[in-house]
């Protein structure tokens, strides 16, 4: 009658999740930002799972973050952020196991995806004209192992998105400062 339910249904056992974060913001000039923090955590299901295992599998039990603003000349910009991930158990069910209905649990390696933007300003008719460029993930911090193939496991996914990129680009508008 076209009536759908959806019957969502917590973990049995349950689960907790605990851990502390610290975050960090200065502005010691009105030339130059920064903002990080840093997350510890320990998140578990009571009961054992998937793999004898109480993890929660793709969370990182430590992760952080940064950005740094910096305009040295009203015309002149930089900006870097970075982003780290810890490590995290991944299950991996593909073609490379003997047996990928039973799957292997995996641990990842950390990662840490840095980048860096910086961009000029051009008064334009009483416009402003940015012209910028970057870097994103300098160091290439990406998943080393994808799976491939016609079997491959498509879950078996993690890390940064984007693998090591260069850019550029203009940006026409009124800029408030």
């Amino acid at each position: 009658n076209g009536v759908v339910e959806y019957l969502r249904v917590n973990e049995e056992g349950g689960a907790v999740v605990q851990g502390f974060n610290v975050e960090l913001s200065l502005a010691p000039s009105p030339n130059f930002t920064l903002s990080s923090g840093f997350t510890v955590q320990k998140s578990e299901y009571q009961d054992e799972r998937e793999f004898n295992e109480r993890s929660f599998f793709r969370t990182p039990s430590n992760y952080g973050y940064f950005t740094a603003d910096w305009t040295p000349t009203k015309k002149l910009n930089i900006s870097s952020t970075g982003t780290y991930t810890g490590k995290m158990l991944v299950p991996y069910f593909g073609s490379q196991l003997s047996n990928p209905e039973e799957g292997e649990l995996r641990e990842s390696n950390p990662f840490f995806d840095l980048g860096l933007r910086v961009g000029y300003d051009i008064k334009v008719n009483g416009a402003t004209l940015e012209v910028f460029g970057g870097f994103k993930n300098i160091f290439n911090s990406y998943q080393s192992d994808f799976d491939s193939g016609i079997d491959r496991d498509p879950g078996y996914i993690y890390g940064p998105n984007q693998p090591r990129m260069v850019y550029f680009g203009l940006r026409i508008g009124n800029k408030l400062r």
